[in-house]
């Protein structure tokens, strides 16, 4: 009686083309699988540009350049004369207007009623200006926490796209590792049936063998 062990067959490579190119291959022995991904010329230039971009972005995340502050103190600055030019093109008409009508009614401006109206022009423009003062404050912190934000979002993005691109090659991997391991399950399946079907022959052979002793 012959005796047939079951051997595993093993494919020797699985491949994942995408447009013409491949893309990731893995290779199988009996020690085990190994998968391979590559990228396309474009794909390993983005990815190092990002990768390269995050690592000399992130030091200096929180940290302005004289040109950043320069530039932060030319908005303030812009914000601060767009405001003073508001206040004076507000409150300069209301002074005239009130000294033109002072001197039509009563010949000149020097009485209590335009020093008294002249007094209270003057309080609501110097709250104007306590008020400006305050926004200025403001708008230099909202120029500082949009300038951290887009510092912020923009290390995000490249971030995001490392791990993006990562996880598609791990995906590309494990599929290519998935039709491997198919692939050979399959294999493996029709050599044991193979196996079993030498079997089969080899105790048929033996049982007409052993017949012969009974006739």
């Amino acid at each position: 009686m012959s005796k047939t062990s079951k051997t595993k067959t093993y494919n020797p490579s699985s491949t994942i083309t995408v447009n013409g190119q491949v893309k990731s291959n893995a290779q199988s022995t009996k020690n085990g699988a190994t998968a391979s991904y590559n990228m396309d010329p474009y794909e390993q230039a983005a990815y190092n540009f990002a990768q390269k971009s995050f690592y000399e972005n992130m030091p200096n995340v929180n940290v302005f350049s004289d040109d950043t502050v320069k530039n932060l103190n030319n908005q303030v600055n812009a914000y601060l004369n767009q405001g003073i030019n508001t206040i004076q093109n507000t409150y300069t008409p209301m002074i005239r207007e009130m000294q033109n009508d002072v001197a039509r009614r009563f010949g000149n401006v020097n009485n209590s009623i335009f020093m008294d109206n002249l007094n209270d022009i003057e309080s609501q423009r110097a709250a104007a200006m306590s008020n400006l003062a305050q926004d200025i404050e403001a708008k230099r912190s909202e120029l500082v926490n949009n300038e951290l934000s887009n510092r912020y979002n923009y290390l995000s993005f490249l971030n995001n796209y490392q791990n993006q691109a990562y996880n598609n090659m791990l995906s590309t991997l494990g599929l290519s590792n998935n039709l491997l391991n198919t692939n050979n399950s399959h294999l493996n399946s029709r050599s044991n049936s193979s196996n079993n079907s030498n079997s089969f022959y080899d105790n048929a052979q033996l049982a007409m063998q052993l017949a012969k002793f009974f006739v």
